[in-house]
């Protein structure tokens, strides 16, 4: 009898589901936000109506289960006893002296309010997979099993990894006792060594700098603090302000008593971008917030290093590619590893493997040299015949024996592309299933997709999907990435080669492609290269700004029917306007 381990990530925001089978091999994972297509996915449980035909598709009939979550049973008792004490009440929550949301989010009180969105979602998630699976196949009884936020965050990042030993780093907004946590990771087990407790958060401090630039937060408007920084300049004043609101002493971040935090905003403040005020003036801001981030995020790192050579990171903060692209510079590692789902998304899996390590402790599931990020759902092939036949269609061809090179040769002729195959990425990025894809060469192909395609700020870059046996001549200190984790600088000889994916910095937050990762994908790629020399193509996610990505055949015409796309590709076929 078949016995599978289903993954629940179960935090109020980018919640997620992952089945893996006994054996430890990664069935299914996918974000709530991409079938329920609401970003982040907030307030939606993983185990939402309709994941029965999911449960069908991947598990046998008569199979007993494992459920297992991201938060400990621990962490749940206290949330009931805050609960009845009143500590997620409006009374308790209310603070007259946080008259901003920056002032907010470094004090115990935001800590309260965040918690008690937190509880009221883990009150009413974890229901819904007894009933899916009831519904696909009858059974009455599974094992339910709970296991701390960082824990998972670490499973996940540490047995995605090709690494047999590392130390791994996990940094967030905030976890159960804390933000900060270190693990060891060695013959297959992954051991808390230190945790730093308390309300002190690299997530939090990046969130204030996100609020500083005139971004939101609650929407994931990191990635334009990101985005943006390359363009301006550290201000002293600010690094300043920021290094005494969080300070680095004795081994550990600290923030101020309310009282100073009082005293520094107002300083603070005079640099926010005004609401409605032009993204550019916010350059500065950016690059300061970004630069300190770093240089906290080396410190505590340095603090809890061993000897040796290779780093794992996870958590929310280990999606700061800009940062990650500098680790092996800046730190005492030869190697790092960030899984393809750091957020609390990648936790679904995360939890799974810590329910099979537990149970069936003999199965090895780490030290793999590549672990598919490509795990989600695939487009309806009947849906595809039916839109061929009677979708009226004028341009729609089935080509399966040339769609690469009919695809490679509209990209060379500057084709905007909609590039859709097999299953969907498990994470934020794009690699090359869900893709919009165009020619890099051309300068003014960045302005172009923002403006007509993602409708989003012009300062926002595309990552170059590169080939493998190619990235060395175009990449300074060329690191493998095949999640698309990190930025590398770009040699100076390919600047002008292809400008659409070099970035203010010269950098480019690359993907690594190799046959083996994504074999559809790596041909596109190889017959662009035979037809222009260049072994790079420019790729952004397939949706527009505040989207998820396209979950459906439904979702992908309705995007290339409303946008600049010229040319979309699902699978074998191939619609052009």
């Amino acid at each position: 009898m078949a016995h599978y381990y289903i993954g629940l990530g179960n935090t109020f925001h980018d919640t997620s589901l992952a089945i893996l089978d006994e054996n430890g091999k990664i069935l299914f994972a996918e974000s709530t936000e991409r079938r329920m297509q609401f970003k982040r996915g907030f307030n939606i449980p993983p185990d939402h109506i309709g994941i029965s035909s999911i449960l069908k598709e991947y598990c046998e009939p008569g199979a007993t289960f494992t459920i297992a979550d991201s938060w400990s049973t621990d962490h749940k008792k206290l949330m009931d006893r805050l609960e009845g004490f009143g500590f997620f009440s409006p009374s308790t929550l209310s603070d007259p002296n946080l008259d901003t949301p920056s002032k907010f989010i470094f004090t115990r009180t935001s800590i309260y309010n965040m918690m008690g969105v937190h509880y009221n979602f883990l009150k009413n998630t974890g229901r819904g997979i007894q009933l899916a699976i009831n519904e696909a196949f009858g059974i009455q009884e599974v094992i339910h099993k709970s296991y701390e936020h960082h824990l998972a965050h670490a499973a996940y990042a540490c047995y995605s990894s090709p690494f047999a030993k590392a130390d791994c780093f996990i940094t967030d907004g905030f976890g159960e006792s804390g933000a900060l946590s270190f693990f060891s990771y060695e013959n297959d087990k992954v051991e808390l060594q230190k945790i730093q407790k308390g309300r002190e958060s690299l997530g939090f401090l990046y969130e204030l700098i996100t609020i500083l630039c005139g971004f939101d937060w609650f929407k994931g408007e990191e990635w334009k603090v990101m985005g943006l920084a390359p363009y301006g300049k550290v201000i002293e004043e600010v690094d300043a302000l920021l290094n005494d609101l969080c300070e680095f002493e004795n081994g550990k971040l600290k923030y101020p008593n309310i009282s100073k935090i009082e005293e520094i905003f107002p300083k603070l403040m005079k640099f926010k971008r005004p609401k409605g005020g032009d993204p550019w003036e916010a350059s500065h801001i950016a690059a300061s917030g970004q630069a300190f981030f770093s240089k906290r995020m080396d410190q505590v790192i340095n603090h809890f290093s061993t000897n040796n050579d290779n780093l794992v990171l996870g958590g929310g903060c280990a999606l700061n590619s800009s940062y990650n692209g500098t680790v092996v510079d800046r730190l005492p590692y030869k190697n790092l590893h960030v899984p393809s789902a750091p957020g609390d998304d990648g936790n679904a899996i995360g939890s799974a493997m810590l329910a099979l390590k537990e149970e069936r402790p003999h199965i090895t599931i780490g030290k793999k040299p590549f672990v598919s990020p490509y795990l989600g759902s695939t487009f309806s092939d009947k849906t595809l015949k039916r839109l061929y036949k009677l979708g009226g269609i004028k341009n729609i061809r089935h080509i399966p024996l040339t769609i690469h090179k009919e695809t490679a040769a509209l990209l060379a002729e500057g084709k905007l592309i909609g590039w859709c195959q097999g299953r969907a990425e498990f994470g934020p990025r794009a690699l090359g299933n869900r893709s919009i894809i165009a020619d890099p060469r051309p300068a003014n192909m960045k302005d172009k997709i923002n403006l007509n395609i993602k409708f989003r700020e012009e300062f926002r870059p595309f990552a170059p999907s590169i080939l493998h046996e190619h990235a060395e001549d175009y990449f300074e200190h060329y690191q493998e990435t095949p999640y698309m984790e990190r930025t590398l600088k770009f040699k100076e000889d390919k600047w002008d080669v292809v400008p659409a994916v070099v970035h203010a910095n010269k950098t480019g937050r690359l993907q690594t492609v190799k046959k083996e990762y994504n074999k559809s994908y790596y041909q596109l790629i190889n017959e662009f290269h035979k037809l222009t020399g260049v072994p790079i193509i420019l790729n952004t996610s397939f949706n527009i700004m505040g989207k998820p990505m396209a979950h459906s055949v439904e979702d992908a015409i309705g995007l290339f029917y409303t946008t600049g796309l010229d040319v979309l590709v699902i699978n074998d076929y191939l619609i052009e306007k």
